[in-house]
């Protein structure tokens, strides 16, 4: 019964059974290209995640480990520890400082990945004009306190002129902000056209610009007028009295 008025529908519907195997076909040909163009392009997606997850991972390290260990001399050189524990500390240093520099471009081209030629003026700017020149201006302060140390000279007033505590609290500051607001823009999303994520970048940006705007310089010290020497008073010589004879007039 149900066979034939399956026959009877496709009378009516005017199909032969050529017909129904070429749609058949088409049908399973076209689930397939849509299948494999939706797997390609999940698995493009997911591995550019990846690679700009790993990107992100390698700046903040980056970043953490040269700050840390800039604190490390600091500290030694503060309370006058040993001269082989400054070395020490001062070669490992400058370990992250060569590491740093290796992989400057990368960092850059990592910062273009993530936020793309829009923002690139913007953020790159953040990343170089305050992140990497506070991070120099470190680096030449521990450069001149570390030579005074080996000179047998007070390295502390050296890290009291250019502000250390200050620069080092400044680089955790904007650091953690700026790879915090990049590892976010990395957030996996298989919504390309979404509303929120076009606003990130715009909200990232402004949060950045706050955390590394450098805090102010203090203002000079007043100059100390120098006292005017005063000349000291020169007493006129006394004038000799003539003694008088005794029995004159």
């Amino acid at each position: 019964m149900t066979s034939q008025r399956t026959l009877g529908l496709l009378r009516q519907a005017r199909l032969s059974r050529r017909q129904l195997v070429l749609f058949a076909l088409v049908s399973a040909v076209i689930n397939g290209i849509i299948t494999a163009s939706v797997g390609a392009w999940l698995g493009q997606t997911y591995a550019k995640y990846q690679a700009r997850k790993q990107s992100i991972e390698s700046l903040v390290h980056l970043v953490y480990e040269r700050r840390t260990r800039a604190g490390m001399v600091a500290s030694a050189l503060r309370r006058g520890a040993d001269i082989e524990e400054v070395k020490y500390r001062k070669r490992a240093y400058d370990e992250a400082y060569v590491d740093w520099n290796k992989s400057i471009m990368q960092n850059i081209f990592a910062i273009r990945e993530v936020t793309g030629e829009y923002f690139l003026s913007k953020l790159e700017g953040h990343f170089q004009d305050a992140l990497v020149a506070a991070m120099a201006d470190v680096d030449r302060c521990l450069t001149k306190a570390y030579d005074a140390r080996v000179a047998e000279q007070d390295p502390k007033p050296i890290l009291e002129q250019c502000r250390m505590p200050v620069m080092h609290q400044f680089v955790l500051d904007c650091g953690a902000t700026f790879t915090n607001e990049i590892y976010k823009l990395t957030k996996l999303s298989f919504i390309p056209f979404s509303t929120r994520l076009s606003e990130g970048p715009e909200k990232a940006e402004q949060r950045i610009a706050r955390a590394c705007t450098r805090p102010p310089e203090p203002p000079p010290a007043p100059a100390v007028a120098a006292p005017v020497p005063v000349a000291p008073e020169v007493s006129a010589p006394a004038t000799a009295v003539p003694a008088v004879p005794a029995g004159a007039p």
